[in-house]
């Protein structure tokens, strides 16, 4: 069975590592993969260590056009027409015009859609009603296309069903190898920090985050409140791993408030992940999300999770409300951090439990099954 993964970037990113660890494991497991994805260097660098073939579609951008899409359509589609894949497996809403392109082959590959979150159809997602319309539409018609959808959440699945978009889908959560996460120990992922921030960290209460420094991500509500939660907890001090279109402007709102010793943006870091059990908490403040790949992180590092209430963000925490909070509400959010640092041992011991609902073997075992049911049809 020959199969193509395709997703917006190639840069360090949730999707990027879902993608990664799936095309992994499917050729671990015999499947000839190949991956499809536009700018960044992370995800193709990470496949060349694995023989794994990468192509590079300078069309895919992640920022909507008609133009690029039908440049999208048609570069996917001469990668399909020279290389018969048997499996097409798009990720993203970005990557679902894609489907096009498979109308004009003579042999059609059977194709998936995984939604790694609702993006414009998200109730949370900032846009003219017109906009959503249109984007409801839009998947409503292209879906129609699709052999089977993902949903990484169930929240997500209910949210685009009770619109009434799609009937039926498959809900597969993300999983990781924890056997393949190599976690610095506490105090030598503090030194770190101390380094890179230029103060020594190891007396302070750290809370956490990775991830876009972007508009879905909402990293001002954590700038803006910083002054409020010092109030409450005097050493508390903010590291946030990676970089964005936001960095100029988070970095001058810091600078304005006068928090510049006290909450820091590091920047990108490879492999972010190993250095998460530094921090006391590890936070998410996104105004919506699918399945957080950075969530899982943390779990598997056996750390506390404070992470707002959208999207998969409470399934990946057991349901547990007592690691999220409202979002955008800053009184919420103090007394569930307040309530961790009290009883830390009780979430990590809690949080421990939940690594078995996202294991790698898991969730590669489900969409191999979804593979070979669409090639048996």
């Amino acid at each position: 069975m020959k199969i193509l993964l395709v997703i917006t970037k190639s840069e360090i990113g949730g999707a990027q590592v879902f993608v990664l660890n799936l095309a992994r494991s499917l050729k671990r497991m015999g499947y000839d993969v190949e991956v499809a994805a536009g700018d960044g260097n992370y995800l193709s660098g990470e496949l060349e260590k694995e023989n794994i073939t990468f192509h590079y579609l300078n069309s895919l951008k992640r920022n909507f056009s008609v133009l690029n899409s039908l440049y999208f359509i048609y570069d996917l589609y001469q990668l399909l027409k020279e290389n018969n894949y048997d499996i097409l497996h798009l990720n993203s809403s970005n990557t679902l015009v894609g489907v096009l392109s498979s109308f004009f082959l003579k042999k059609r590959p059977r194709t998936i859609l995984t939604f790694h979150g609702l993006s414009f159809i998200d109730q949370n997602f900032k846009a003219r009603i017109f906009i959503k319309t249109l984007a409801k539409f839009y998947f409503k018609i292209l879906l129609k296309t699709v052999d089977r959808t993902v949903f990484v959440s169930k929240i997500n699945y209910e949210v685009v069903k009770k619109a009434k978009i799609i009937k039926s889908a498959d809900v597969i959560y993300n999983g990781l190898d924890e056997n393949e996460l190599h976690y610095l120990a506490e105090e030598k992922a503090r030194n770190y920090f101390s380094k890179k921030c230029g103060l020594n960290l190891s007396k302070d209460f750290l809370i956490g985050s990775t991830g876009r420094l972007s508009y879905p991500k909402n990293y001002e509500f954590l700038i803006e409140n910083f002054c409020s939660i010092k109030k409450e907890i005097p050493n508390a001090k903010v590291i946030i791993i990676g970089d964005g279109t936001d960095y100029e402007k988070y970095k001058t709102r810091i600078n304005q408030l006068g928090i510049q010793n006290e909450f820091f943006l590091v920047g990108a870091i490879k492999d972010s992940y190993k250095y998460i059990k530094a921090f006391n908490v590890f936070t998410l403040t996104s105004r919506f999300e699918g399945l957080s790949i950075s969530l899982i992180e943390a779990i598997f590092a056996e750390i506390p999770i404070l992470a707002s209430d959208v999207g998969g963000n409470k399934e990946s925490v057991g349901g547990s409300s007592k690691q999220v909070f409202i979002l955008n509400d800053i009184e919420d959010y103090i007394k569930k951090l307040l309530e961790i640092k009290k009883n830390r041992s009780h979430f990590i011991e809690y949080n421990t439990s939940l690594k078995k609902n996202f294991t790698l073997e898991k969730m590669v075992s489900k969409y191999k099954a979804l593979y070979d049911s669409l090639i048996e049809d």
